[in-house]
């Protein structure tokens, strides 16, 4: 663990009035040191802990202070918004939408909103028992382009309202607190900063949050098109499917489905949990049919060999770094003692890590440890060292279609009952495996094949009409897993993006028409959006020493860098109070002493850039320096 350290800004820190008269300028574009002068007085700052790296006056771009004391790029989570619920709460009203009114208080739970439609009984992984008296907000980002006569509809009883910045800032606008569209300014292409608040005081609820691109209609927001901040969580993602294997979320009413539910675990990662009856959120009522995936990146001090174990009732599965386990991960393996252990050799800083729960029936459990040199003994992974970030390299695209189709007697397959199944997904988003869960009424079931056809048109069976299939209403699922050879290979490593086809056709006559009842396809996916900001950077108040800073005699930088990041250091001297007067700063390397142009103000930039995937880390940063 880190060591606390004092921040030692000598003679004062933060803004202060500037001094009377007119200070002169000082050339900022420094391209070679100054000589480093004799004499002055030796001062130093240092930065180790959250308090230290956010003191009034502190600004960052792209950037998340970890409350372990240490400065990382943003890291993001797709598909969603983070969103928050604090239950018996109304903290906004018709008069009132500051959002400074969340200061101080505590959400009774959290999860990740993928901008479905809510209502009151779909708020229970936000923490909302009763929505007859309660509050959420959902913080995050959106895409939109420049220029796109872009509108938002937010609508909700009794009250919501959403506040938008643009790329790179956070100088929110408020819209009004009411249900109609409203124009939203674009003139810039990029990740635009957006919250919202929903209160409700009585009675009914119900919210929704749409867009409209261009003048178009009203549409739902698309995976790619949004994300959550995960780098400020801690904890892992747990993600509960409707059915077993990652099967897909789960019908509420008609054909409108309610996503996998994404729920934060604010708690290590796991103690032993014996699942409740009624079981979580998204499950099958029957409680023997569902999954679950925690997925997050675990933080490591000390480099070297870590073992994750999971064990189950019934099946499950780990990944640590990049080694992985499973045990009886298949559709209706049912055991009271599945175990799966993966070791790897970790390096110091952020490491991936999953754990999937598979349930077949009667018992639900799970129990995860870790064991390595920072643990004296196998321990739940600790709440503090988890964040809720997925493997940039496994992240899961999901699309359903829950409407009957049917399937005529010996077809064949140029006439199947075919499911319509749309993912949005990011240019360069590449499939590296695939579950396919679906739900057929059939008298003949052993004389049905299935086959899956890719957006570009690859069509390949999945399931042949093979006998000893049973029948009636039954739920399949196939697995293609990476790596696949053969025919079911060609689905994999081409776009996730697109609209994918479930062709379900009978191959006898004679034997009735059939009826494919629900198709829920689950995409494994590499490549395409950066889960971790590729650019980021913190920035120091204003500080002023009361004297001129002469000389920079030293630069200590704690990091944790690996190949294709880095972490840069740069400072500038002013004479105004507000830096008005040197608008540049100068490179700083540790271990070497510069001379600078005197200036009574000093502040201080850090630049991290990462390759889109690995997490760039400084740890301390320290700064010793003269002054007159």
């Amino acid at each position: 663990m880190k060591r606390g350290y004092l921040l030692i800004l000598v003679a004062g820190c933060g803004f202060k009035a500037a001094a009377t008269g007119t200070a002169p300028a000082i050339d900022g574009a420094i391209d070679a040191a100054l000589p480093v002068p004799d004499g002055g007085t030796p001062a130093k700052l240092t930065f180790d802990t959250a308090a230290d790296f956010t003191p009034a006056g502190y600004a960052t771009q792209n950037l998340t202070v970890d409350p372990r004391g240490s400065l990382t790029p943003n890291a993001y989570l797709y598909g969603g918004l983070v969103g928050h619920g604090a239950q018996d709460q109304t903290l906004w009203s018709q008069t009132n939408i500051d959002w400074g009114q969340l200061a101080g208080k505590t959400a009774t739970g959290a999860g990740l909103w993928r901008g479905d439609a809510l209502s009151g009984n779909t708020l229970g992984y936000l923490g909302i028992t009763n929505s007859g008296k309660m509050t959420i907000w959902f913080e995050g980002e959106v895409y939109l382009q420049a220029g796109s006569n872009e509108t938002f509809l937010l609508s909700g009883d009794d009250l919501a309202f959403f506040q938008i910045a643009r790329p790179g800032t956070a100088s929110f606008t408020a819209s009004s607190a009411g249900n109609a569209a409203i124009a939203v300014d674009t003139p810039a292409t990029g990740w635009y900063p957006i919250r919202i608040g929903h209160t409700n005081a009585s009675g009914g609820n119900s919210l929704s949050f749409t867009h409209s691109d261009n003048g178009g209609p009203q549409a739902a927001w698309t995976r790619e098109r949004i994300r959550g901040r995960a780098s400020e969580l801690t904890g892992a993602l747990r993600t509960v499917f409707f059915h077993q294997i990652l099967g897909g979320g789960q019908v509420l009413s008609g054909t409108t489905e309610e996503p996998p539910i994404a729920h934060f675990e604010e708690s290590p990662l796991l103690a032993m949990t014996n699942f409740p009856k009624p079981a979580l959120q998204g499950v099958d009522p029957s409680d023997n049919d569902w999954s679950a995936r925690y997925a997050a990146q675990v933080h490591i001090t000390t480099p070297g060999a870590y073992t994750l174990t999971a064990t189950g009732d019934d099946g499950n599965r780990v990944r640590l770094g990049t080694a992985s386990a499973q045990s009886h991960w298949a559709r209706g393996d049912g055991t009271n003692a599945a175990t799966s252990a993966a070791t790897a050799t970790l390096a110091a800083g952020w490491n991936d890590l999953i754990v999937d729960y598979n349930q077949v029936d009667q018992g639900l459990m799970l129990h995860v440890q870790i064991a390595g040199p920072d643990f004296a003994s196998p321990v739940e992974v600790p709440r503090a060292q988890l964040r809720p970030v997925e493997p940039a390299d496994d992240r899961l695209a999901f699309s359903a279609d829950d409407n009957n189709h049917s399937i005529a007697d010996n077809g064949g397959p140029n006439n199947a009952g075919t499911a319509q199944l749309m993912v949005a997904g990011a240019a360069g988003e590449t499939v590296s495996a695939i579950d396919v869960t679906f739900q057929m009424n059939s008298p003949h079931g052993d004389q049905i094949a299935v086959d899956l056809e890719t957006p570009t048109g690859t069509r390949v069976t999945i399931r042949g009409a093979t006998g000893g299939t049973p029948n009636g209403d039954q739920v399949f699922q196939i697995p293609i897993p990476i790596g696949s050879a053969g025919a079911l290979g060609t689905l994999l490593g081409g776009a996730a993006s697109g609209l994918w086809k479930l062709d379900v056709y009978d191959t006898v006559a004679n034997g009735g028409a059939s009826t494919l009842e629900s198709a829920k396809l689950t995409l494994h996916t590499t490549g395409g959006l950066d889960n971790i900001a590729r650019t980021s950077q913190w920035t120091s108040p204003i500080l002023d020493q009361t004297t001129n800073v002469i000389a920079i005699d030293d630069a200590e930088l704690d990091t944790l860098a690996p190949t294709g990041t880095a972490v840069n250091l740069s400072i500038r001297t002013c004479q105004q109070a507000d830096c008005s007067d040197n608008t540049s700063f100068m490179p700083i390397t540790p271990a070497t002493a510069y001379g600078v142009a005197p200036g009574r103000y000093l502040q201080l930039r850090v630049d991290l850039t990462s390759d889109g995937t690995l997490v760039p880390e400084l740890q301390k940063l320290g700064v010793s320096f003269r002054r007159e």
